[in-house]
């Protein structure tokens, strides 16, 4: 009996060398918990993209590609071709493209239009129809996101024949409707500027202001 009893003494003992360790890894498991916890939260050394508050060529508010770009990172830059912004004396009826990058992404924004063109506004809508793409609506302008590209048109035709404005936006493949829609908000303010300011689309001033609709 007392050797019995002894042994069950010692069990609680042996018990206890057992969750020694595991104490020890425990503790070590929560002190790594708490340093990750601690890194995501401590400042970034990386410097803040700091988009400028217009951007292409001052056509376009900085405010719809810093929802894009992330907030720090490589310093923010850009560049554009063509015209961008109908305000200025240099401005002639020409496409433009602009290129903006930040934190190790980029954006592209272009538009052109394409007069006496086969493609119209049907075609555009049968392509904003097939599968894989996401339908953008913006008061008579419509378009798609597809791949890495949200596409937004406005009719431009006149006496002179049938035209077509289009406006793409160009960053990242993607299905997330939360990205679709800020980067379909960047073709809307381009659209907008463009058909109404550089190519005197009849219509144009009547495209609705805000986000376009998705679906």
């Amino acid at each position: 009996m007392n050797s019995d009893h002894g042994g069950r003494v010692g069990g609680p003992g042996k018990w206890g060398s057992r969750f020694g360790p595991w104490s020890t890894a425990a503790a070590v498991g929560v002190l790594v918990v708490a340093c990750v916890v601690a890194w995501q939260f401590w400042p970034s050394d990386d410097p803040d993209v700091a988009v400028p508050a217009r951007v292409c060529d001052e056509a376009l508010p900085g405010a719809d590609v810093a929802a894009l770009l992330p907030e720090k990172g490589k310093p923010f830059t850009q560049w554009h071709s063509g015209v961008l912004n109908p305000g200025h004396p240099y401005a002639r009826k020409a496409p433009g493209t602009c290129k903006v990058y930040g934190g190790g992404e980029a954006v592209r924004i272009e538009h052109s239009l394409y007069a006496k063109a086969d493609y119209t506004m049907k075609d555009v809508v049968r392509d904003a129809s097939a599968a894989g793409t996401t339908r953008i609506t913006l008061g008579e302008a419509k378009g798609f996101h597809k791949g890495d590209t949200t596409s937004l048109f406005a009719d431009c035709s006149s006496d002179q024949g049938r035209a077509v404005v289009e406006v793409d936006v160009t960053y990242q493949k993607t299905s997330d409707r939360a990205v679709i829609r800020k980067m379909a908000s960047l073709a809307a303010d381009t659209l907008r500027l463009e058909a109404r300011k550089l190519w005197g689309c009849t219509g144009a001033d009547s495209l609705p202001d805000g986000e376009p609709q998705l679906g």
